[in-house]
């Protein structure tokens, strides 16, 4: 890669060696010397680099202590240098040409980026061009690319990724490598060149490779340099790489819908030993083709996620999806195509219907097909909004035109479309709106404005029936045309562009149908906004900056917008944001009450009566900056010692601009002797080398580049006395079981008065740490409340200003035993004749329990040392206060609390059973009398046929219904209450039976053979009932009653003697004939309604036409049907009630006190 400045003579050299401009001599080809050509690199430590030369020359490289890296080129052919030219210099530092040089090239640098260096400038040369670089022999200046400050500058380091770590690491292994080699003598040192017999000596750094010479056009091919096998081992790297990302599985296809579909795809396998990849670097392409497996695919997404939707599919299309992944710039190769096939679905939505033809009273629609998206149209439907807002189908088929007649003139209607085909039916198209002929258009209303713009107006206009379009004309004067369309279609509104800011223009409206033309409306006039003004320019600062102010002054902007400038905005920003400082119509403004050494910005906008500009570019100005203020009074960090005290102090509230870079601390003795005690950095000190008890004065001030404020307001302190010696032992004496005195001499104060003791204590020899019992002034203290027989420690401790002495020894004693603690009862249960009570046995106190003392209500007895007892032969529903103590040998000990409780109730008895409604196949059973609130609990029973009862109700319902019973069958059963306290008796036993079966219901009778005097009737047979027949009636109604004219077994009959021209009602029922001789009637069948033939000769054909449009069924409820309605509400009344009563039930329980 060529240099970007073009000055290393068209040599080709490493991009990354090449961050700056390369110097050269013209003489480097001409004879003057050798030309030394200075390559900084500021990408890390220099290394050699291959260049090619010219025939007949060399180059030789040389590092200085500067790390600078110059090479310098040789002629094989000896040069004469002018007399009195200028010598030439060898770096920045001026190295004399025969400084040591290194032989031969190292490795190429890889093109990565490294964090960049500029090497120190000298003697105010740019920071791109280096002072030590050789000056031409005839005082002729550089190449005007070294020396122009636009040519190339750095412009910083680039981000590093991954790739670039990984090249990295495989340039250090290449590095280490070489190194092993070269210790291991693969790689000889070479002799450094001698110049007059004797060897100088630099001070260049020491290149990393041993450098091999290159002469002539190009590089020795015999010996290559070892940095190029991190060249060869970084490109066998990412060829393993990309056969890494080649392997990719192939993506998996799921959840395949009509318009969608699922891609899984799932990363390469590598191993991460030899490759430090981050799943996710990589980066998955997705290709799709609808073409075929050899058509032309698409990309369709690109990024790092594995599970993608593909979205937007096309129903019942084949599609091939192929995937490639890379990572970075490494790309794999692309999987096999992978097919699948989405499914079929309902059309997509028709195109709106269009119109054909039109009259007063007909419309002719006709429509394209859609969509059928892998089923074929089976249909469409074409629907029609009269104006009410609901739509009716007016045409249904597989053409794709109709007509719809019997319209209204002049009437506007809607129709949609939609598409039917085996999946489903589509959307309905978009709604298409038509009107019949009419007359032409009235003169329609003058125009109006909705919105003016700087550059556009949008006019809009009412529309009235009998208008499809309108034509809007507009009149600018400035040109001299007249009226010119501007816009001719069916909206409502239209946005007229490309006008003149604050500019009048006319217009006029004219509406228009298939009739012809309107007259033109009024013509109106209507004006253009006016626009923002463009920006001011960047303000400036007029005259000398001060602490506290400074003036700014500025232009007005070059476009006002086509209004008058009416003011302008100034807002200043000191780090917190912009704040409005001036809003007038003058151009320049005082900024005071500043703070000084604050950086200010300063924008200016103006405003017209169109609004507001953008605020102009910021102006910075910085004020100057003066002393800090006055400190805050020094705190006292901790507690003054006997001879040091630690000072700790803040930053001034105002540093006066500038960094506080220092603090000054002095210190005023009790002789008034004044002496600098501190002087730094920090907010704190350790004042040392004080008096004990002394009294002293503090101050402190900050410094900052302007100079020191001024001193804080003094702190006074007096330095500290030392702690008490520790006391002797502590006298401890037992008063009674549950108290002692500790009493204590006061020991040595050591320079300061005791002001407090510290008593401490440990009530438990398992626990090692000591509880604070006491502090105070008192030399004795009376521990009240304390255990009998107990074990107890105690240590006091002296404290004065100085702080907290020693402890004292421990001392100890042991309490008495006593009488035992009150008793606990912890839970209680209750019968209606008995209570039992547990508790847990309270403490001893030093002497085992031998008894407990019991007492309910007014009587008192003694049980033995049990935890729990039962209370006997107690009458039910009665409450009790009970309270328990504990017996020792040394006496009694309290009462416990008094626990009240209730015994319970006695069970309830059970209520008389009765059968409400029997039922061929149920029984429906009823108990108790409902009055009142009834808590109880019911369980039925019903005997089976083994004789053993079986529960077939448990609730708190009053009735139950018995189902799949036999008809004419007897059931017993019985029941029996429970509540909270537990069960009642069973009740007596109860028998009830069920009743016969009626026959099903007959179907509706079918009608034959009508004529004028006759007719047959026909019915379906019904399925008789085991041991028993079936008879039918059938019954005629004519211009009276029901009338029974059959009854038999049959299911036919012959009607006569009918009268001609009558209308007739007929109906059937069955009966069931049982074993016995008894009778159960069925239900009747629906009505039917017949009309008998007149004297008119009527074909068969019209006749059966005629009864089919007679036949009128007519289906009442059956008896069955008002039997679950009544049985549906008395069980919702059922339920309400039983919620009631459970409401009932829980406020009473939560009443009752346990």
């Amino acid at each position: 890669m060529k240099c970007p400045s073009d000055c290393s003579g068209g040599y080709m050299v490493p991009k990354v060696m090449c961050s700056i401009c390369i110097e050269e001599y013209s003489g480097y080809n001409g004879g003057y010397g050798p030309a030394t050509v200075r390559m900084v690199s500021n990408n890390g430590p220099p290394l050699p680099m291959p260049m090619q030369v010219a025939p007949g020359h060399m180059v030789q490289q040389i590092v200085d202590e500067h790390g600078i890296l110059t090479h310098v080129f040789l002629s094989a052919q000896p040069t004469s240098m002018p007399v009195g030219g200028p010598s030439m210099t060898g770096g920045p530092n001026n190295t004399p040409p025969h400084a040591q040089y290194y032989q031969g090239y190292g490795p190429p640098y890889p093109a990565h980026h490294y964090p960049h260096h500029h090497p120190t400038t000298h003697h105010g040369a740019s920071p791109h061009v280096h002072t030590g670089a050789p000056t031409h022999p005839h005082g002729t200046p550089t190449p005007p690319s070294c020396n122009n400050p636009s040519g190339p500058v750095h412009t910083g380091p680039s981000q590093p990724n991954s790739m670039e770590g990984r090249a990295n690491k495989q340039r250090e292994r290449a590095r280490r490598k070489f190194e092993e080699r070269r210790n291991q003598g693969y790689y000889p040192p070479q002799p450094r060149p001698r110049i007059n017999g004797k060897q100088k000596e630099t001070h260049a750094k020491p290149v990393p490779y041993e450098y091999q010479q290159y002469q002539g056009n190009g590089m020795n091919g015999d010996s290559l340099p070892p940095g190029d096998t991190g060249q060869t081992e970084l490109a066998e790297e990412r060829k393993v790489i990309q056969q890494v990302l080649s392997g990719t599985p192939d993506p998996v296809v799921s959840e395949i819908e009509a318009r969608s579909a699922l891609i899984q795809l799932a990363l390469p396998e590598w191993d991460p030993n030899e490759f430090d990849i981050d799943p996710a670097d990589f980066r998955f392409t997705l290709l799709l083709s609808d073409k075929g497996k050899e058509g032309k695919y698409k990309l369709v997404y690109s990024g790092d996620a594995t599970e993608i939707t593909l979205k937007d599919l096309k129903p019942a299309i084949d599609y091939h999806l192929r995937v490639y992944t890379s990572l970075e710039d490494i790309k794999g190769n692309t999987t096999e195509p992978v097919k699948f096939t989405t499914s079929a679905c309902e059309p997509d939505p028709p195109s709106p219907p269009k119109l054909n033809n039109k009259n007063k009273t007909s419309i002719t629609l006709k429509w394209n097909s859609t969509c059928e998206n892998g089923a074929k149209i089976s249909t469409y439907t074409l629907e029609m909004d009269k104006g009410n807002g609901e739509y009716v189908e007016v045409y249904n088929g597989l053409q794709r035109q109709t007509r719809i007649n019997k319209l209204q003139v002049s009437t506007k209607y809607t129709f949609r479309l939609a598409a039917i085909n085996s999946i489903g039916k589509s959307e309905y198209s978009e709604p298409a709106s038509f009107y019949t002929s009419g007359s032409v258009p009235s003169q329609p209303d003058p125009p109006m404005l909705s919105e003016p713009f700087t550059t556009s107006l949008i006019i809009s206009w009412i529309k009235h029936p009998n208008e499809d379009l309108f034509q809007l004309q507009m009149d600018d004067e400035s040109t001299g045309h007249g009226f010119i369309v501007v816009y001719n279609g069916p909206d409502l509104s239209y946005k007229v562009k490309n006008l003149l800011r604050n500019t009048e223009y006319k217009f006029r409206l004219a509406a228009l149908n298939d009739e012809g033309q309107s007259k033109w409306s009024e013509v109106v006039a209507y004006r253009t906004k006016p626009d923002r003004p463009a920006p001011p320019p960047k303000p400036q600062i007029k005259g000398k900056i001060h602490a506290y102010n400074f003036r700014v002054v500025w232009e007005p902007p070059k476009d006002n917008g086509g209004a008058e400038i009416t003011k302008y905005i100034v807002e200043i920003d000191d780090g917190r944001g912009y704040e409005t400082l001036y809003e007038g119509s003058e151009r320049e403004h005082v900024c005071d009450r500043l703070t000084p050494g604050q950086m200010y910005m300063v924008r200016v906008a103006c405003c017209n009566v169109a609004g507001r500009s953008e605020f102009s570019e910021p102006c910075g100005a910085t004020t100057q900056a003066v002393v800090p203020g006055q400190c805050q009074v020094p705190k006292l960090q901790g507690k003054p010692k006997a001879t040091s005290l630690h000072l700790r102090w803040a930053n001034p509230e105002y540093d006066g601009g500038a960094t506080v870079s220092e603090f000054a601390v002095q210190m005023v003795t009790p002789d008034n002797a004044c002496r600098e005690v501190y002087k730094g950095r920090d907010l704190d000190c350790i004042v040392a080398g004080l008096s004990p008890g002394r009294p002293y004065l503090f101050q402190v001030r900050a410094f900052n580049r302007v100079g020191g404020g001024g001193w804080s307001d003094p702190f006074e302190v007096v330095s500290g006395a030392g702690v008490p010696d520790p006391p002797k032992a502590p006298h401890v004496a037992c008063k009674s079981a549950y108290s002692a005195l500790v009493s204590w001499e006061p020991p040595v104060n050591n320079g300061a008065t005791i002001t407090d003791y510290r008593l401490e204590w440990q009530q438990k020899t398992e626990v090692t740490d000591f509880a604070m019992l006491y502090t105070g002034p008192n030399q004795s203290y009376e521990i009240k409340g304390l255990t009998p027989a107990t074990l107890y420690l105690f240590r006091v401790q002296a404290i004065n200003s100085a702080g907290q002495g020693p402890y004292s020894p421990v001392a100890s004693c042991v309490t008495p035993p006593s009488s035992p603690s009150s008793v606990t009862i912890h839970r209680h249960t209750a019968t209606a004749t008995s209570i039992t009570l547990f508790w847990k046995e309270p403490n001893s106190n030093g002497n085992d329990i031998t008894a407990y003392n019991l007492e309910v209500g007014d009587k008192q007895f003694t049980i033995g040392a049990v935890t729990e007892y039962t209370i006997e032969t107690l009458q039910p529903e009665t409450p009790h206060k009970i309270r328990i103590q504990a017996v020792n040998s040394i006496g009694v000990g309290p009462f416990s609390a008094p626990v009240r409780v209730t015994t319970r109730p006695l069970p309830p008895n059970p209520s008389k059973l009765e059968c409400i409604a029997p039922a061929p196949n149920s029984l429906k059973l009823k108990w108790g009398d409902q009055r009142g609130l009834d808590t109880n609990h019911y369980t039925l029973e019903m005997e089976k046929e083994d004789g053993n009862f079986q529960v077939i109700y448990e609730g708190s319902s009053h009735f139950f219904k018995v189902n799949k019973l036999q008809e004419t069958t007897n059931y017993n059963f019985r029941i029996y209450a429970s509540n909270d306290v537990g069960s009642g008796p069973y009740s007596e036993i109860y028998t009830f039976s069920t009743t016969k079966a009626p026959p099903p219901a007959v179907r509706a009778p079918r009608v034959s053979n009508l004529s004028q005097q006759t007719c047959s009737i026909e019915w379906q047979p019904c399925k008789a009932i085991q041991g028993s027949s079936l008879e039918y009636v059938l019954q005629l109604q004519g211009e009276q009653e029901y009338q029974k004219i059959y009854r038999g077994e049959d299911t036919c009959f012959q009607v006569e003697n009918l009268s001609p021209k009558s209308d007739y009602h007929l109906r059937v029922c069955a009966i069931r004939i049982c074993e016995d001789g008894s009778e159960v009637v069925g239900a009747f069948s629906p009505v039917v309604s017949f009309t008998t033939q007149g004297h008119e000769p009527v074909s068969p054909q019209e006749a059966d036409v005629k009864q089919e449009s007679k036949l009128v069924e007519s289906k009442p409820l059956t008896d069955q049907q008002w039997a679950m309605i009544i049985l549906m509400g008395f069980v919702v009344f059922a339920v309400l009630v039983a919620i009631i009563a459970q409401q009932i039930i829980k406020y009473r329980s939560s009443s009752i006190p346990r």
